[in-house]
């Protein structure tokens, strides 16, 4: 069986293009992703060759020469196009490398899932891997052979993984990999686990949930994770005990700004004088935003999409979208120069920048952001009792 690559080859850029005001580019053109370097993409026959692939795209040096988020912005849409096609490649040759050992080719038609960043088309240049698999049984296999499905996308899962790690990406921490089994399975298997986690909602249980509201078919066949998604949806309409506990799930971020407005970064360790840009800005505004989609019927991953919905709908006031829309792109163009600021390799450091090596205006924006994100989880924590009338 021949699995069409059904992804698309254009990140959506979603909602206007006016949210902020980009200088001129510089002379030197960093990240790009032209047709030839396409082309190679989709040529390689290795992981370590899409590794060295990566690395070369993905050079945060050009970048230098930027200082303000506003510059850096754009970018990130070329960031997430390469990784994109980089993981879209690595799941073919462990397709091609399954069918070299013996094992065969996919006997059932299958998609590959995004999740966290790489769902939300909201990847670093530096990022790990939330990934999972969804396959569909036909209904006319007997237990032997369903075991035998089984086992195919568990080899399948491990080579993937093991695959995106030689081309530069960590597995998640947390094991959200298609090599797990919580994180693999055909369309009943999954509709079954979110059934459980939606009826047992505990903090872990919800996370997992959060993470399955982000989810994306990077690779295969997208219809097969329709039932799964139509069947979320059902779970989450109208359920506001479990909405609750998805809202209480994510408010524990903190914002380092104290009084007046002081940017309060860490004061110990290797990151003595950074903020953590990842978890004290970007995702408490990512899971505001996120929570309000999901209360209202919204059920796309993406945040600046999720964000042109609730502008479009009028759940949130016009100007205040703008806003919003403003600081989160060029929050995500800040997080590219994160590994600049380190230039250790580690993955840790890509969620800490420095603010004595940002531009004034830089700072300021930082500043705002972290009002602005402060703001939204308040209005997030009243959600549950809105919801209840």
């Amino acid at each position: 069986m021949t699995l069409a690559n059904t992804g698309d080859t254009v990140i959506p850029n979603f909602s206007n293009l006016n949210a902020y005001t980009p200088l001129q580019p510089p002379k030197q053109v960093p990240l790009t992703l032209s047709p030839e370097q396409l082309e190679r993409i989709s040529k390689a026959e290795s992981f370590q060759e899409l590794s060295l692939i990566r690395q070369e795209l993905l050079d945060a040096a050009p970048l230098r020469v930027l200082t303000r988020a506003g510059e850096l912005a754009p970018y990130t849409i070329v960031v997430n196009l390469i990784h994109d096609n980089i993981i879209r490649q690595s799941i073919l040759l462990s397709v091609n490398e399954l069918a070299k050992r013996g094992v065969g080719t996919p006997p059932v038609p299958f998609a590959f899932l995004s999740f966290g960043s790489g769902g939300r088309y909201e990847q670093a240049l530096i990022s790990d891997q939330d990934n999972g698999l969804v396959y569909q049984l036909p209904d006319h296999l007997d237990a032997a052979g369903r075991e035998k499905v089984h086992s195919y996308f568990h080899l399948l899962g491990a080579t993937i993984v093991q695959g995106l790690e030689e081309a530069g990406y960590p597995p998640c921490q947390g094991n959200v990999t298609c090599v797990s089994q919580k994180w693999r399975g055909s369309v009943e298997q999954w509709i079954e686990r979110l059934e459980t986690w939606a009826t047992h909602p505990i903090w872990e249980n919800a996370r997992y949930l959060l993470l399955a509201s982000d989810a994306r078919v990077l690779w295969g066949e997208s219809a097969i994770f329709q039932p799964v998604l139509d069947r979320f949806r059902q779970m989450l309409t109208n359920n506001a005990f479990l909405m609750s506990r998805l809202v209480s799930n994510t408010l524990h971020y903190r914002v380092p700004l104290g009084l007046f407005g002081r940017i309060l970064p860490e004061v110990n360790g290797r990151f003595r004088g950074a903020i953590n840009l990842k978890y004290g800005i970007y995702l408490p505004i990512v899971n505001c935003i996120r929570h309000y989609a999901l209360f209202n019927g919204i059920f796309c991953s993406s945040s600046l999409e999720r964000l042109a919905l609730l502008r479009e709908k009028g759940i949130w006031e016009k100007s205040f979208c703008d806003d919003v829309e403003n600081h989160f792109r060029q929050l995500l163009g800040l997080r590219l120069v994160a590994p600049l600021h380190w230039e250790d390799g580690q993955y840790a450091s890509n969620s800490y920048i420095k603010l004595g090596e940002l531009s004034a205006d830089t700072t300021t924006m930082a500043r705002t952001a972290m009002k602005l994100a402060i703001r939204l989880q308040r209005m997030t924590a009243k959600l549950p009792s809105v919801f209840r009338g």
